[in-house]
């Protein structure tokens, strides 16, 4: 195929004109590489052009799916056009992306409505996945929506808690009803951080991102202000170390020291 005729291909692939694609791709005598035809099936799903891509899918049945397939096709949020990735290969449910986590991962970074998360994990979506150099979906969850049953749905499909990192999610972005709905659920501070060894507790977090309401909300729940993180620093002494930033940790530093006399009452 010369790159003259791929870039035309690519163009009404992008266009989801099915009929001329089927015109130059069945009279072409040259046969196609693998990798055009998954150039043309990622552009295709970005388009979100469902008939190009069953058109694809049905014509070259040997053809892979690679990861930028998968991943166009779950940046569209379409239910059917996922289903038809699916129905090729059922494994892609669960593809490893490389260091970019997995489809559910992707849908839940681009905050995809809770019916296409529903989806994908009863589809056999693994929350529990090793995310690589990603989050894990409950925490993408608790940092990026709003809506708490997110995580009720993730729970309800065993994704779990310790270990997730999803109250550190929470409290940095300042997520207050997705903090009480993982608490309320029994999500543990001191099991949160996701590998065992990282000793920065969601109440360091929730003070480095100037989150009172949050660490009011932590400290309510029995989170230790006199607790150090891996560097041997305290929450109280982190407030410090920004007020020497120019941080105003006025607030901030009233509430801690609050919290650590009623510790040592």
């Amino acid at each position: 195929m010369t790159p003259d005729f791929e870039q035309s291909l690519i163009a009404i692939a992008s266009a989801g004109d099915v009929g001329q694609l089927k015109t130059l791709l069945t009279t072409d005598q040259e046969p196609q590489s693998e990798q055009s035809l998954q150039k043309l099936l990622t552009t295709a799903a970005k388009g979100s052009h469902l008939d190009a891509i069953n058109f694809l899918l049905s014509q070259y049945p040997y053809v892979p799916l690679d990861e930028e397939i998968v991943r166009a096709a779950v940046n569209t949020g379409s239910v059917p056009i996922f289903e038809a990735l699916l129905a090729r290969d059922p494994g892609v449910i669960n593809m490893q992306f490389d260091r970019r986590g997995t489809p559910l991962i992707v849908a839940c970074m681009g905050q995809q409505r809770f019916e296409y998360l529903k989806f994908l994990l009863e589809a056999g979506a693994d929350p529990n996945q090793d995310p690589d150099a990603a989050l894990f979906p409950l925490a993408l969850a608790a940092g990026l929506y709003n809506d708490p049953t997110v995580i009720d749905l993730l729970l309800q499909h065993g994704a779990r808690l310790e270990r997730s990192g999803a109250l550190a999610a929470a409290a940095w972005r300042g997520k207050v009803s997705m903090l009480r709905r993982l608490l309320d659920r029994g999500a543990r501070l001191d099991a949160d951080a996701r590998d065992v060894g990282i000793h920065e507790s969601p109440l360091h977090v929730a003070v480095k991102a100037g989150r009172v309401g949050v660490v009011k909300i932590l400290l309510q729940h029995g989170a230790d202000p006199s607790s150090t993180d891996a560097n041997g620093t305290t929450a109280i002494e982190v407030a410090h170390q920004m007020t020497l930033q120019g941080k105003n940790m006025g607030e901030m530093l009233e509430v801690l020291r609050g919290s650590r006399v009623a510790w040592n009452e």
